[in-house]
């Protein structure tokens, strides 16, 4: 009779010293794969390709006596010094593989791109197909650049660096205002100011001018730079820019983009 409650009391003390069950262990969800195509697209929108030649085998970027020979590297070569989150922080950051100056890399406007925008470019950057391309000369600093860069008092240092505590944006908004000022941010900048006001004593006006062209006229600059005024911009630079980097905007992002403008 005593036997029962004996081996209760022992199945009780057992069950008390198993160790609980390990909750479920939940993987952080992986982001999806990067698409080349719209790589492209994105490359050519912001000026990737523009200044690194439409193959990424590089380009002189500027050459003058005040800053001497800027060169846009080859990627198809420069690819190989960084891995993904590496590319992310040189486009979001300003981060090199030996920490120089990415002169001409217009960080504070390739700060706001989504981190789907970044996925898309670094693809399209490895499936670059690899270029020898021996007739590119290499970079020459002048004198005047390397010393006010090193003493960090030229006045362009600040467009290569991104604002403090900045976070970019998961992918594009849809919403048609927030997406204009998405592409506004991340296409428009690099000429027209952080603030889309103009620089002071630069040619490239404030975008207020927007509000002076139908949306059909700003569609057509958009597609092929040609003014509202008919023609080309008063230095040819939004000309050629647009001509080149905008017509692989849809319909609904110039539209998107001109509600924006339009709004401020």
């Amino acid at each position: 009779m005593r036997i029962a409650p004996l081996v209760l009391l022992c199945l009780s003390l057992v069950a008390c010293n198993r160790t609980p069950p390990s909750p479920p262990v939940v993987s952080a969800p992986v982001p999806p794969a990067g698409d080349p195509v719209e790589g492209l697209r994105v490359a050519t929108r912001v000026g990737c390709n523009g200044c690194h030649g439409p193959h990424g085998a590089g380009e002189v970027f500027q050459e003058n006596p005040e800053l001497g020979r800027i060169v846009a590297p080859n990627l198809t070569q420069r690819r190989t010094l960084y891995d993904d989150a590496a590319l992310a922080a040189l486009l979001r950051e300003g981060r090199t593989h030996d920490g120089h100056v990415p002169w001409g890399m217009p960080i504070k406007m390739f700060q706001h791109l989504s981190d789907r925008e970044v996925r898309d470019i670094t693809v399209w950057v490895r499936g670059l197909p690899a270029i020898d391309n021996p007739s590119l000369p290499q970079g020459q600093w002048s004198d005047a650049l390397t010393t006010s860069t090193n003493d960090g008092t030229h006045p362009w240092l600040v467009d290569m660096v991104p604002d403090p505590g900045h976070e970019p944006p998961a992918a594009p908004p849809t919403q048609a205002l927030a997406l204009g000022r998405h592409l506004a941010y991340t296409s428009c900048t690099e000429c027209h100011a952080w603030d889309l006001n103009g620089w002071e004593g630069d040619p490239a006006p404030s975008l207020v001018v927007a509000k002076a062209y139908t949306l059909e006229q700003f569609t057509r600059l958009m597609r092929t730079g040609e003014i509202a005024a008919g023609g080309k911009s008063k230095t040819g630079m939004m000309s050629g820019v647009a001509a080149y980097r905008y017509p692989v905007m849809t319909d609904e992002e110039i539209a998107a983009l001109k509600l924006f403008l339009d709004s401020r």
